[in-house]
């Protein structure tokens, strides 16, 4: 079930639906901007996409000191694996962020590639 933003005109909201319809195992894709606000959302039906465009902001941040201080540069994509999920957070441009939710059987490889092509598509929008 998309979840379309009012300013949605710019096809955000078609962009995760294609991505959620070509790896069904993301259970939500939500695009938000650097400080968690939430812009566009595909998710599964009760899925808090408010509280994981916050948590994917802040966990793409918090990965920022790390990666300039180890890999010379700002981080592009970080996640999170938990007992139950996967979370994922790729940088969209220099303003938003785009989250993913996967169920923790789902390795993030077969999902990435993806995910890091939609990244690009978004933040050309």
């Amino acid at each position: 079930m998309a979840t379309m933003m009012p300013w949605d005109g710019n096809g955000l909201g078609e962009r995760l639906g294609a991505l959620r319809a070509n790896q069904p195992a993301l259970t939500a894709v939500v695009l938000s901007t650097r400080t968690g606000l939430l812009l566009a959302a595909e998710a599964d039906e009760g899925a808090d996409t408010e509280a994981l465009a916050a948590l994917g902001a802040d966990l793409l941040a918090s990965a920022e000191a790390p990666s300039r201080a180890l890999a010379g540069g700002s981080a592009r994509e970080a996640t999170v694996r938990g007992a139950a999920a996967h979370l994922i957070a790729l940088a969209a441009g220099g303003t938003a962020v785009l989250v993913a939710l996967t169920d923790a059987l789902t390795p993030t490889s077969s999902v990435l590639p993806d995910l890091r092509e939609a990244a690009e598509d978004l933040a050309k929008l």
